[in-house]
């Protein structure tokens, strides 16, 4: 394409901003939006005309369409080429293309460095004239209380290009540049290369000042490479304080913006806007609000003189912000004449920055309908543009959301934020930066010390700040899996032998695929936990959020008093009452129970996208040393992480850990030719009575066994009276009950000897302190457990329990409410139906049964409000891939994910099977199981169910999985294949009410 003149470039790089006049409604008002400049009107323009309509993707085409980017060889021309890669870097930027933003802000930077003498070559005259006929009167404010001067520049500085001696060039090739003097937009070169420099540090984030290319900035530029002593400098000294704070010195980039802030020490020149508003960044990032926002308020009144409309949106941006996060009373008052005076000028993109910061300061004042009327002048001034799909629509959405939630409109709402949040999934600097970190630690581009940091500041959990700061980024971030780069800091402490921080990772990488798979990646169920979970589970900083949310959502608090007395009403009632009165009642506040937590369900939607604090209490994140000092004396721990490469393992007590790894694809075999010799061949198919009588199953048994537990000798096995394990993987699907105890002569399981118990995560293991309550109210649901199975005899254990346990109902077809209401209502829920939803894991099963299918009754909807669930769950007809000998494969997710979903609802204890056996062996052991909860710590009731069962002598033709001959009385249920699919999830660390029964 043949070169435009300079004149004619001037102009384009001064439009080529990125919000100037960004979304102008036609090509033919670029002048108007633009103030006093004129555009020429020629083809080449209009190749760029889609820029400042709003259309990036469009333009990003044209830009390399152009071949610009291709006239950094020849010399004088790189301030072309740099200037088209800064506005293609915009362009993506605007779009949410970071990556493809950060190359060509890159590649502006090289080519600024490549010529870092520049501006020595430009002619300059020796002072600065003031500006006697300023064009802006200021609307949205009073006069700059820093006593503003303007100074007079110019478009264009004669710059000195070629060369003095092309000898070279003309014996070795390439093109000659004979020396001559050209008129050179300088301030706008400069712009491009701040632009380049800031833009860059706000994408990269903390990983910016590892990267070498920032420090090679910030070395060229301590140089001042302009005149020495001149005016000119302020241009460079600005440069220079962005690159500084862009590699983590804010303090020492203060002083530098502060020098670049006057031409001459005198006048503010055109990038004097864009010094005040990185000094108000530094400031806001420190939290001295009321400095950042003068800051910014200064920097739009500078701007204005200049016609520097980019840096004046984004001032107003963060004067809102800043007005909006420090607690200011009322309206941004600068906001309505501000934008009247963008709309005079056509600056759309303003107006609607405008626009939508007002609406969000009108809806947090209770103006719903001013909010809504403002946010509508947002969406009418950005129209149909590209910007629509970009950074700005996604502003205008997620506030779109927020006032369609807060007026009632939760289909609107729900599809304004999910528009919003899945831009923010592929435009989120958080995400970027931890994908940043990750490839320069695997790229070896830092030392592993460093590299330590890095991830602990990319990878860390939400600070109350960053709500505030950005909430839709911090859901955004929440949201997405990342477990690779979490995996590579995991292996990372390993490496750099601290095993103790290893676990703590794993444990945040637990918790980090539970919250993943919720809604807004878990927003939910940090405020349901906050505001509505029992004290004992909360920790100080959560109690005083407690506080402050009640207090700033006055309609939550009223309907938690209404959702207070229906549950204390329903407490004083029986779960079914036995009249139709009664019956009527019982309805009547389960009816008014659904509808005010429906009602705080729709204000919790509305507060989690406000810029308030909630931590996540559920699961807890705890210290090693904290964790163990939850364990009791004679407890070990065995825990398990699996990495896409390695199966790790920790063993520890209360005051010792040893760390080992295993060989996850053999231990995996031996778990499939264990379960396959069990007789776990297909789900409801009998087992006969030869394979139950075979041993064989020992030897893999004991093979795993040994792995497991890094060789454990019998001596060690006898210091022992509790085993805690943290499964992963297909770790879920081991029965360590069944495994055969070091040095035992007959190969007597583990659980003769041990209490077993299992937890979700680390932080788990310990348990919470919940008080037991001195009255227990029990839920019995009985059914067939197996198709083939005796519907009578579940309901002859039924009976049983009913009269054992005080305070027991059997649950019959007809619910008076849907399992996620009434399951807040009872204390233990025992399940002896077969549980046929097992394809609906994790959260689309339902634990009542009774209610599968309909509408309040899956898992998903027992995590909402009311908060609350059975504390102790039975479920013995609990399907997992195990049943079926891991044929179908399996990933233990299905059971890491449910078990988690039921203790986030509240449940600390729950028994479930790995494969369902039914007949009276299931009833036997759930009844005696249940019938002990009242005395003895699950894990000892479960024991000594077992150890009851396994000497019971029991009639085969009531064990429908059992094919045995007719000729066969009964036998005893000693194999495991009876008892060892039964594992028990517990988190008590309650006694109690009775001491334990001797065995």
């Amino acid at each position: 394409m043949k070169c435009c003149s300079y004149r004619r470039l001037s102009c384009i790089l001064a439009c080529a901003l990125v919000f100037t006049a960004a979304l102008l409604a036609g090509r033919t008002t670029l002048a108007q939006g633009m103030g006093t400049r004129t555009i020429p009107n020629d083809s080449f323009f209009m190749m760029f005309g889609g820029y400042y309509d709003g259309d990036y993707q469009s333009s990003v085409r044209a830009f390399r369409e152009s071949g610009r980017g291709a006239l950094a060889s020849v010399d004088g021309r790189w301030v072309d080429s740099c200037c088209y890669h800064t506005m293609v870097g915009e362009s993506l930027y605007q779009m949410g293309d970071l990556a493809g933003a950060l190359e060509q802000h890159n590649i502006a930077c090289k080519l600024f460095l490549a010529n870092r003498d520049w501006m020595l070559r430009a002619e300059f005259p020796p002072g600065v004239d003031p500006e006697n006929n300023p064009r802006v009167t200021i609307t949205w404010g009073a006069a700059s209380t820093r006593g503003m001067k303007i100074g007079k520049f110019q478009e264009r500085y004669q710059v000195l290009q070629g060369r003095l001696d092309n000898a070279a060039v003309a014996s070795q090739g390439g093109v000659v540049a004979p020396p001559s003097l050209r008129p050179v937009n300088v301030i706008e070169i400069c712009r491009c290369i701040a632009l380049s420099i800031r833009r860059r540090g706000e994408i990269m984030g903390p990983t910016c000042e590892l990267d070498p290319l920032t420090s090679q900035l910030v070395t060229e530029l301590s140089r001042l490479p302009a005149a020495p002593n001149h005016w000119s400098q302020c241009f460079v000294e600005i440069q220079y304080g962005l690159a500084l704070n862009a590699a983590n010195k804010p303090m020492q980039a203060i002083p530098a913006l502060q020098r670049g802030l006057l031409a001459g020490g005198v006048y503010d020149h055109p990038l004097s806007a864009l010094a005040l508003i990185e000094l108000g960044k530094i400031a806001f990032d420190a939290e001295k609000y009321d400095v950042a926002y003068a800051s910014f308020l200064e920097a739009t009144y500078s701007a204005a003189w200049f016609d520097r409309f980019d840096f004046m949106e984004e001032a107003f941006r963060g004067a809102q912000q800043t007005f909006l996060i420090s607690g200011q009373q009322g309206v941004f008052a600068p906001a309505v004449p501000a934008a009247a005076w963008a709309k005079q000028k056509r600056l759309r993109t303003m107006q609607v920055t405008l626009f939508t910061g007002l609406a969000e300061n009108l809806a947090a004042t209770g103006d719903l309908s001013g909010a809504a009327n403002t946010l509508g002048l947002a969406k009418s001034a950005l129209g149909r543009a590209e910007a629509a799909n970009g950074t700005l629509g996604s502003r205008v959405n997620y506030q779109a959301a927020r006032i369609a939630l807060a007026q009632g409109n939760g289909r609107g709402g729900g599809e304004s934020l999910i528009a919003a949040l899945n831009y923010q999934k592929k435009a989120s600097h958080g995400l970027f930066q931890i994908a940043l970190a990750d490839n320069m630690f695997l790229n070896g581009n830092v030392t592993e010390r460093l590299a330590d940091a890095l991830y602990a500041t990319v990878l860390r959990e939400p600070r109350p700040r960053d709500w505030k700061l950005d909430p839709l980024e911090v859901m955004a971030i929440q949201s997405v899996p990342h477990p690779l780069p979490m995996e590579h800091w995991f292996e990372l402490a390993l490496a750099r032998k601290e095993p103790e921080k290893a676990l703590e990772i794993a444990d945040r990488i637990r918790r980090h695929r539970f919250h993943a798979t919720l809604p807004l990646g878990g927003r939910l169920l940090a405020l349901r936990w906050v505001l509505q979970a029992p004290k004992e589970l909360l920790d100080d900083a959560a109690v005083l959020q407690k506080q402050d949310l009640l207090n700033r959502f006055g309609p939550y608090a009223d309907l938690n008093t209404q959702a207070a007395a229906a549950r204390a009403a329903l407490e004083q009632l029986p779960l079914v009452p036995p009249d139709d009165a009664g019956k009527k009642q019982v309805a009547e506040l389960y009816q008014k129970l659904g509808t005010t937590s429906s009602g705080q369900e729709a204000l919790l939607n509305q507060i989690a996208l406000a810029r308030v604090a909630a931590d996540q209490p559920f699961p807890p994140l705890r210290t090693v040393k904290e964790m163990q000092s939850g364990i009791k004396e004679g407890s070990l721990v065995l825990a398990f992480f699996q990495t896409s490469r390695n199966l790790h393992a920790f063993a520890f007590t209360s005051s010792q850990y040893v760390y080992f790894t295993l060989d996850a694809p053999k231990l995996r075999v031996e778990l499939v030719d264990m379960l396959k010799k069990l007789g776990l061949h297909d789900r409801n198919q009998p087992v006969s009575i030869e394979d139950l009588q075979s041993e064989a199953w020992k030897t893999p048994a004991a093979s795993i066994l040994k792995k497991l537990s890094n060789n454990a000798r019998p001596e060690d096995w006898a210091k022992y009276k509790e085993l805690i394990i943290v499964p992963d993987s297909f770790l879920w699907y081991v029965p360590f009950e069944a495994l055969p105890m070091p040095g035992s002569a007959d190969g007597a399981p583990l659980i003769t000897q041990l209490n077993i118990r299992y937890a979700p995560t680390m932080s788990l293991v310990g348990g919470d302190k919940r008080p037991a309550k001195p009255l227990s109210r029990t839920a019995i649901i009985a059914g067939k457990m197996l198709p083939r199975d005796d519907e009578g005899l579940a309901k002859g254990v039924a009976d049983q329990l009913a009269g054992a346990l005080p305070g027991s109902t059997v649950l019959q077809e007809t619910m008076p409410a849907p399992g996620g209401l009434l399951g807040t209502q009872f204390d233990r829920l025992v399940m002896l139906t077969d549980m046929e939803d097992g394809d609906k894991l994790p959260f689309g099963w339902s634990p009542l049964q009774l209610d599968k299918g309909k509408p309040g009754g899956s898992l998903s909807d027992w995590m909402m409000l009311p908060w609350g669930c059975p504390e102790q769950l039975v479920l013995p007809t609990f399907h997992t891939a195990t049943e079926y000998g891991l044929k179908k494969g399996g990933t233990g997710e299905e059971m890491f994910m449910s078990i988690c979903g039921l203790m986030a609802s509240g449940g600390r204890s729950i028994l479930l099977s790995r494969w369902r056996v039914g007949g009276r062996t299931t009833g036997d052991f759930v009844r005696e199981y249940a019938q002990e909860l009242p005395h003895l710590q699950p894990s000892a009731a479960q024991r000594r169910s077992i150890t009851l069962l396994r000497g019971t002598s029991l009639d085969p033709r009531e064990e429908v999985r059992l094919r045995a001959p007719a000729t066969l009385d009964e036998f005893k249920p000693e194999h495991p294949f009876f008892w060892g699919g039964y594992m028990l999830v517990d988190s008590s660390a309650y006694q109690p009410r009775e001491k334990a029964k001797a065995e």
